[in-house]
């Protein structure tokens, strides 16, 4: 009687964790779809599903301006280069240029790349 018991919760925890990451994906899409729109709400959507990313930027470089936080939030969503420049209606090479700067002032090592940095932060 006690296994089928925890079989049948395990089931059930399962079907909840599908629904999980069912609404996570969702809302990983609608803040995806907030950067490719351009919307101004995109920084603060994604604050509020990464609340400890921005912090932790600022805790190493308090210096970090907004369009910076919001490329280090881009690069952290698995943004391409090319994607981030047509979200911020710039260049890849002006992005480039922002994605060595913003590596500079996080103190990266040479040879850390900042994609991985950003998505283990």
């Amino acid at each position: 009687m006690r296994i089928s018991d925890l079989i049948a919760a395990n089931k059930e925890l399962n079907k909840k964790v599908i629904l999980i990451d069912d609404l996570m994906q969702n809302k990983v899409k609608e803040i995806i779809d907030l950067a490719e729109q351009k919307s101004p709400l995109f920084l603060e959507k994604f604050q509020l599903f990464f609340p400890d990313f921005i912090p932790a930027l600022l805790r190493i470089n308090p210096d970090l301006v907004s369009s910076e936080l919001q490329m280090c939030a881009l690069i952290k969503l698995e943004f391409r280069t090319k994607d981030i420049a047509v979200c911020t209606d710039s260049t890849v090479k002006s992005v480039e240029s922002r994605k060595y700067r913003v590596k500079k002032k996080l103190n990266i090592p040479s040879n850390v790349n900042i994609d991985c940095f950003l998505n283990q932060l």
